[in-house]
């Protein structure tokens, strides 16, 4: 006989459901979360409970771990450029996706892999889009510094200048090191 794809709990109404996880988190026994739902009107099983209870857990462990990691990831790239925490939190969200496919296996609906995939590609044109912005980013940047070391020229030379003296002032100006006769 195949498995459930989801369990009675998962079924419930999203309040008695929310409200059977809040009891997880806060740590309650699988005893307590039972007889709540048999409060509620709900007819169901210790085992029935447990599994829920033990998956809930195994996904609360993983969200938890996936928290800590981002934590990292942020307190590593504070001083980064917007775009690379961008793309170090696109990378984490790919790996979680990832971790959750090998995870669920044969346990999920054909729908859910459908939409984990369009997750992905999206995070994946998210890297794309964020790559071009970078590379135009930079190449507006590589433009505007070139026009203003041609403008230092320009004028330095206008003002009679020694060449040497107009590349010391872009390399101070710019970090621009500029061959002799370029």
């Amino acid at each position: 006989m195949p498995r459930r794809a989801t369990s009675k709990i998962s079924r419930l109404p999203s309040e008695v459901r929310d409200a059977v996880n809040a009891l997880l988190v806060k740590g309650v026994t699988i005893e307590e979360v039972t007889a709540f739902l048999v409060e509620k009107g709900v007819e169901i099983g210790k085992s029935s409970v447990g599994r829920y209870s033990k998956n809930f857990a195994e996904n609360l462990k993983r969200l938890r771990e996936a928290r800590e990691q981002a934590k990292a990831i942020v307190e590593e790239l504070k001083d980064r450029p917007a775009t690379e925490q961008q793309e170090a939190a696109n990378q984490l969200a790919t790996q979680l996706i990832f971790d959750n496919l090998l995870q669920a296996k044969d346990k999920i609906a054909e729908a859910d892999v459908t939409g984990l995939i369009f997750a992905v590609a999206s995070l994946e044109k998210s890297a794309v889009m964020r790559e071009r912005a970078k590379l135009s980013f930079r190449k507006a940047a590589e433009d505007a510094a070139k026009k203003v070391s041609d403008g230092i020229a320009e004028v330095g030379k206008a003002r009679g200048i020694d060449e040497a003296t107009i590349r010391e002032i872009q390399a101070k100006a710019f970090g621009i090191v500029q061959k002799a006769g370029t």
